[in-house]
């Protein structure tokens, strides 16, 4: 089973709602009906969720941020379900911060399945 990292902001016990996204598709990921073979593991200090070894969503400062195609990354900040991701004033143009919880497995999904790819 996937445990929540004992990690916390702030000295506080509430979690962010990035951190609350992410153990939300962690605890999807553990179950055994899901049949990928998912891990949760850290990268640079950060938890993140990968499959074969590649990174398709990770926790970076209270944010969920996923890997996805660029196109759709820009129709997703056009709706306003996600914001562009940038990483020591450098645009990542393949990563997005998810600011909504709507349809989050649908999503995760679709990062799962980009870099597999």
């Amino acid at each position: 089973m996937i445990a929540k990292n004992s990690k916390t902001k702030k000295g506080d016990d509430a979690l962010s709602h990035g951190e609350e996204l992410f153990t939300q598709l962690a605890s999807f990921y553990a179950t055994p009906k899901t049949e990928y073979p998912v891990e949760r593991a850290m990268l640079f200090g950060f938890d993140c969720l990968r499959i074969n070894g590649k990174v398709f969503a990770k926790l970076h400062n209270g944010h969920l941020v996923m890997k996805l195609p660029a196109n759709r990354i820009a129709a997703l900040v056009d709706s306003g379900q996600v914001s562009c991701y940038e990483l020591r004033g450098r645009l990542m143009k393949e990563w997005a911060v998810i600011s909504t919880s709507k349809d989050i497995i649908a999503l995760a999904e679709e990062a799962r399945v980009f870099i597999e790819n």
